[in-house]
């Protein structure tokens, strides 16, 4: 049985037009693409947020969900944020008629036909942000990346940080667990998990180790906790506000377009 929860929210202002936001799960940066959406749209359309996990398990849920609603809503504005993506599920946003359908922040090859979409490039994204900060991290002898293999997006964030190292000739490892050997003095840090994070900080209050002059921290995706952590933590970024102002856009003037969100480096104490 799916734990998928609708969660009605304000109306905006009763119209004419009507869109079906769907998420997989709550988060800070999920309320920010919403929060950006709502600005954009204003009062000319209702928004409805429905939060369902994309996952096989959910796949017959996900797709009674959308047959049901398919006439009641003018756009669907779906995040397909998973590590696999079912075959399930692509019949059923693939049955969405095309005119309708909104893709959020990643773009899948599988979906067919002309439909609108903003999107990460995960992969340049990176890459361009750590050319930004080339010399903050050409400071330290080694760039230490820090991943769980569960995030989708690990794997392209990986290819891009690779590619970094190997063209400015900056030693690198690849983590997947956080342990005491692994932080090390004179060394950075881009991580990708908050629990990562945490941990990575824990480690170093017990070697006394000053962020962002023995050790640099980088961290993956903005909350606002990460201004006031340890000094201000670092972040590359994408602007999620932006991303949801982007896609009530593409709605508001009927675009079927693929556009590529903004990606942002933080420079803040950790670096």
């Amino acid at each position: 049985m799916s734990n998928a929860l609708p969660i009605p929210l304000n109306k905006i202002e009763k119209t004419d037009l009507k869109v079906l936001l769907i998420f997989n799960k709550l988060s800070d940066f999920r309320n920010e693409i919403y929060n950006g959406f709502l600005l954009q749209i204003g009062s000319k359309a209702s928004v409805d947020l429905y939060i369902h996990p994309i996952t096989h398990h959910n796949s017959i849920h996900f797709a009674e969900v959308i047959r049901d609603k398919i006439t009641t809503y003018d756009f669907f504005a779906i995040m397909l944020h998973a590590t696999h993506i079912n075959e399930d599920i692509l019949k059923t946003v693939n049955s969405i008629p095309k005119e309708k359908l909104l893709i959020l922040d990643k773009r899948n090859e599988f979906i067919r036909g002309n439909y609108a979409c903003v999107y990460q490039d995960f992969e340049a994204d990176i890459y361009e942000a750590l050319l930004k900060a080339k010399n903050l991290i050409t400071k330290y002898k080694t760039l230490n990346f820090v991943i769980q293999e569960k995030y989708f997006y690990s794997l392209a964030i990986m290819e891009g940080v690779t590619r970094f190292a190997i063209e400015n000739n900056l030693r690198y490892n690849i983590y997947t667990e956080v342990n005491d050997t692994i932080i090390r003095k004179n060394e950075a840090y881009l991580i990708l998990s908050e629990r990562f994070l945490a941990e990575i900080l824990k480690h170093c209050n017990v070697k006394d180790l000053k962020i962002g002059l023995d050790i640099g921290i980088l961290s993956y995706n903005e909350t606002p906790v990460k201004e006031v952590l340890s000094g201000g933590i670092t972040v590359v970024t994408t602007d999620h506000f932006q991303l949801g102002k982007t896609a009530a856009d593409l709605i508001l003037n009927g675009k079927r377009e693929h556009i590529r969100n903004p990606f942002l480096f933080i420079q803040r104490n950790s670096l």
